[in-house]
């Protein structure tokens, strides 16, 4: 058997190693965000391509404002009936 031979069935999806799995999970270990692709040809994992994202954190200023309802001109609290009576 040849070296080459020795990797396909180390990478082989037909019966899959516990060493592919052990490259699959240290790939996936500590992922927050991003991806991974398994590149499979002729039955073999060839590659294995490792994404991160870095997510940038967005500070959006909070937005206070108030409702004020005047009802023959006296100040009305909000929730309070504003209809006539």
């Amino acid at each position: 058997m040849s070296q080459m031979d020795s990797a396909d069935n180390v990478y082989s999806t037909q019966k899959i190693s516990p060493d592919l799995i052990s490259q699959i999970v240290d790939a996936l270990r500590n992922k927050a965000y991003g991806s991974v692709e398994i590149y499979v040809e002729n039955y073999a994992v060839t590659q294995i391509t490792e994404r991160s994202i870095k997510k940038l954190a967005r500070h959006f200023p909070k937005k206070r404002f108030s409702i004020k309802v005047m009802r023959n001109g006296n100040s009305v609290a909000v929730g309070e009936s504003v209809g006539q009576t």
